[in-house]
């Protein structure tokens, strides 16, 4: 071809008149150009940096599925040269979106130090796109502190994912030309959350333009991964959707390259709202200090199945409380003095593992046997106020407790309002002469009234009337029930 010619292309492929490997083939026929391999190799590359953004690292050597599912190869030349596609909806494409913790901090701390973000730049460059092509996976570099791998199977994809982890978990050497005497060469550990999503049969794909990955995809991971960062700010955490989950596990039988699947375990966290949607998740964890998971896990899927039965008034505050009580009596010993607010009045208490797992009980207690709403209420509230202010309390049974609390306090304030009412239209059913006085007259004496509430909540001879209004309190509200754990931003 002649080097005028040779321009012009590649100023068509620069300004966009010609954008695919179609269009170029197009131009050739209609020019009647003779091009050389060598030739053509280098306007199918220039097409692939200028037109394919992220995914022109793509080949049929290095990514022979994501070729086969990403691209449309061309019918002479299927392995070496083809349009990559714009749009699809394909189940076995899978996406991790992986947020580095601590590295605007480091940029912060280092930016007077070029050198060393340079370092940072070249390791996730270099040493993350080599470690996941390995698993047939690639790695897209996001914003400065995001990476994006994709692949075509979900085993893959979590183990590319753990191997990122992994290079990130100890600092790392930089081998470079540019070291100062006086500079080091390692960079320091980071920690990683991160979202795995994919397998859908019902949302597309998009490869934008320019080569920018767009859709419901890539959506769900980044939900998934800010999730993940939600219950692990300061550590690394995966965590995964059902789908993913489910093809994970389907894949156990099916391949030998599962040794990650040996090392981790998965805990539900049940259907979880986020900003346009829902999504069943799972948590990956695997650390010693994270064991007692597995003895909540089943209680996590009996209290969903609750929730879903809208079984309020019998086993949701039960399930919950036992959960409390697992993770108090198996996690991490603690004991830390805290402030908390509890009859109205500032207490500071200190907090061990056997002082939760007692409030739990008492909760319990209060809400199943001596049906003492009044107590139930104000002890759940005080347990709530305690394990928020306890940093390696589980934070998804803080979210059940707050968003569970919620749904009793509605109940709560509803038995109240009737047992009030039902106090005053019959007073001598459950007061004595003395009583009705104070208590028709409360507002003017309502210290001694309050007393007289407490004793209506407590007295073990009102236990059974006192259940008959929680259960009509109950019935009055059932309809607006709405339960749900919110994560992220609205």
């Amino acid at each position: 071809m002649e080097s005028n010619s040779l321009f012009f292309i590649l100023k068509s492929i620069v300004n966009g008149d010609i954008s695919s490997f179609s269009d170029l083939k197009s131009h050739l026929v209609s020019s009647k150009v003779t091009i050389t391999k060598d030739e053509l190799d280098i306007l199918f590359n220039t097409i692939k940096k200028v037109h394919w953004g992220a995914f022109a690292e793509i080949n049929h050597e290095d990514f022979p599925d994501l070729w086969k599912e990403l691209v449309i190869p061309d019918p002479q030349y299927p392995t070496m040269y083809g349009d990559l596609k714009k749009s699809m909806v394909i189940s076995n494409i899978f996406i991790a979106l992986l947020d580095i913790h601590g590295y605007t901090v480091f940029c912060q701390k280092t930016r007077k130090n070029i050198t060393s973000l340079q370092r940072l730049d070249k390791f996730v460059e270099a040493n993350i796109k080599e470690t996941t092509k390995k698993e047939g996976i690639l790695a897209i570099r996001e914003r400065g502190d995001e990476i994006l791998l994709i692949g075509t199977n979900a085993l893959s994809i979590l183990n590319a994912t753990f191997k990122v982890v992994d290079l990130f978990s100890k600092p790392m050497k930089v081998n470079d030309d540019v070291k100062k005497p006086s500079e080091e060469t390692f960079l320091p550990a980071f920690s990683v959350s991160g979202g795995i999503a994919g397998g859908y049969t019902f949302s597309p794909m998009i490869i934008g333009k320019n080569g920018d990955l767009q859709g419901f995809i890539i959506n769900f991971a980044a939900r998934l991964q800010s999730r993940a960062n939600t219950i692990a700010p300061k550590s690394t955490k995966i965590v995964i959707d059902q789908i993913v989950y489910h093809k994970l596990i389907s894949s156990i039988p099916q391949n030998k390259n599962n040794e990650i699947l040996k090392k981790i375990k998965f805990l539900y966290h049940g259907e979880i709202k986020f900003k346009g949607g829902k999504l069943k998740v799972y948590e990956i964890y695997s650390k010693d200090e994270e064991k007692y998971k597995d003895l909540i896990a089943g209680h996590i899927k009996k209290l969903n199945e609750s929730i879903k039965n809208n079984e309020w008034q019998s086993n949701v505050l039960p399930i919950l409380c036992d959960i409390g009580m697992l993770v108090a009596e198996n996690m991490p010993r603690i004991e830390k003095e805290i402030t908390i607010v509890y009859d109205d009045k500032l207490e500071k208490i200190t907090v061990s593992n056997d002082y939760i797992s007692t409030s739990f009980l008492h909760i319990k207690y209060a809400f199943k046997n001596s049906k003492d709403f009044h107590s139930f209420i104000r002890r759940f509230r005080m347990t709530i106020d305690m394990i928020n202010k306890i940093d390696s309390f589980d934070p998804l049974i803080k979210e059940y407790c707050n968003a569970i609390y919620e749904v009793y306090l509605n109940v709560f304030l509803e038995y109240n309002k009737i047992l009030t009412s039902v106090v005053h239209d019959k007073p001598s059913n459950f007061l004595t002469i003395d009583e009705m006085e104070t208590f028709l007259t409360y507002e003017s004496i309502k210290g001694k009234y309050e007393s007289i509430i407490k004793k209506l909540n407590s007295s073990p001879e009102f236990a059974d009337k006192r259940n008959i209004i929680w259960l009509r309190a109950f019935n009055n509200i059932e309809n607006s029930i709405n339960f749900s754990i919110y994560s992220g931003k609205k």
